[in-house]
């Protein structure tokens, strides 16, 4: 891994990181989130996890900004660290598209305000470095060059088992051209 990528995720991871910590600490600096998850999330996980699990989300919007918060804190270190960063990425954006939706960010007259304009760009970065392959081809190449190269092995052995077919033919003609020859004297 290259230095300078690694320093570019841990800066940007920082800023994420540190808004993690303060939801956990004061969850009132984020109930306009948490209760967009509530409502939103909530009834989703209820309705697809199983039962124990379902009676066991909480109620409060307290609970649920701490719970945002502890997934920002687990973004920014995945991304800051490289474990999972890809992932930590897309888990970063999620975060900020849906504080920009809680917060009505993205209305018209809110897209002067600077605060938003730097949530935007943050998302930006976020979902550019979950593009980031640190420079190795990504799985949509690697599988299409398996695929051409799986197609050339292919054509080779199509190609060396006719061959080998055309010798064990001349071979058996030579064969019976030899048999017949001892039967006949």
């Amino acid at each position: 891994m290259a230095l300078s990528r690694a320093v570019a995720r841990t800066m940007l991871a920082s800023i994420f990181i540190s808004q993690g910590v303060k939801a956990v600490a004061d969850p009132s600096s984020t109930v306009v989130q948490g209760e967009m998850l509530r409502d939103r999330v909530s009834p989703l996980v209820r309705r697809v996890a199983p039962d124990p699990i379902a009676a066991r989300l909480p109620e409060g919007v307290a609970a649920w900004s701490r719970i945002r918060g502890v997934a920002e804190i687990l973004g920014g270190l995945g991304l800051s660290t490289g474990i999972g960063r890809r992932g930590s990425a897309l888990l970063l954006a999620a975060c900020n598209v849906q504080d920009l939706l809680a917060t009505g960010a993205l209305r018209r007259t809110a897209l002067s305000d600077p605060d938003v304009l730097t949530k935007v760009a943050l998302t930006g970065s976020v979902l550019l470095a979950a593009q980031d392959t640190e420079g190795r081809p990504g799985i949509g190449y690697r599988s299409r060059k398996a695929g051409r190269r799986a197609a050339v092995e292919g054509r080779r052995a199509r190609t060396a088992a006719r061959r080998t077919a055309r010798a064990a033919r001349r071979g058996a003609g030579q064969v019976a051209t030899e048999l017949t020859s001892d039967l006949a004297a």
